[in-house]
């Protein structure tokens, strides 16, 4: 376990008005008031329900911000939540996004050639759970905060999730406690795991963002890659734009599809 005030920006998402939990996932505050995590944390929650925990209090969710641009599988989708700025007085503690990479296209080429800008060193953390095929959302479950050190490339998840190419696909950034070559030796490293919705992938060298995860699969025996979503696509800076919009709005009395309006293409 690590302590929180290692990682102030990191928070938690709960969907109850009044309690502690249920726990649903990490979140990561990248701006005052505008925290991210795995879209598929907040499909199914209420707003009025939702509660994101920061830095020892507890924020009310003004809007969530759903990617504009889905991508199959939800896989590289990131999720917004906006937070009532009167909940929380103070200074805000916030991570900056990792901004050394631009994607100039759909098919990851860019993230394989990450290594050409400069020496990275790569942790994931969040607020773990008892990990299992199911995940059931319920009070009762443990969570901590922990953090691993892991390897990010854009080979893990096309080589081990296709059993080395006997299937196609996967070919997206994913991290896992090992590389490859380790994978396939069957290192003791390579057991340890973690792949919480919403956990933040940072470089500790330029203490910068790389992205949240958002999936991973399951298999009784190993301990499989996790896939991520780098926060420097066209539609992240889109639905980044409109949580901000929402949060710097003022207007008391909202009316239905108020917020749509303020993040519209003409807005």
């Amino acid at each position: 376990m690590v302590s929180e005030k290692k990682y102030p920006w990191i928070a938690r998402v709960v969907h109850s008005k009044r309690a502690l939990v249920p726990h649903m996932c990490t979140a990561v505050c990248i701006d005052e008031a505008v925290f991210i995590t795995a879209a598929r944390c907040i499909y199914t929650l209420k707003v009025n329900y939702t509660r994101v925990f920061y830095m020892s209090k507890k924020l009310n969710v003004k809007a969530f911000v759903l990617p504009s641009e889905p991508t199959k599988q939800l896989f590289d989708d990131i999720g917004f939540l906006v937070t009532d700025t009167r909940t929380f007085k103070g200074m805000w503690a916030v991570i900056e996004l990792f901004d050394s990479v631009n994607r100039t296209d759909e098919l990851f080429k860019w993230f394989g050639d990450l290594e050409k800008y400069g020496n990275m060193d790569f942790k994931v953390v969040g607020y773990a759970m008892k990990k299992g095929i199911h995940k059931i959302k319920a009070p009762e479950i443990q969570f901590n905060l922990t953090e691993l050190n892991v390897v990010v490339s854009i080979d893990l998840c096309p080589s081990i999730l296709t059993y080395y190419g006997k299937i196609k696909g996967f070919n997206v950034p994913c991290y896992h406690s090992c590389s490859v070559q380790q994978f396939q030796k069957s290192l003791e490293k390579c057991f340890n795991y973690h792949g919480v919705e919403g956990g933040a992938l940072y470089d500790t060298i330029s203490n910068k963002l790389l992205g949240v995860a958002t999936w991973g699969a399951y298999f009784a025996k190993w301990e499989l890659p996790v896939g991520f979503a780098v926060v420097n696509s066209i539609n992240f800076f889109k639905d980044l734009t409109c949580a901000r919009r929402i949060r710097d709005d003022n207007v008391s009395l909202i009316k239905k599809g108020y917020y749509q309006n303020l993040c519209d293409e003409n807005a």
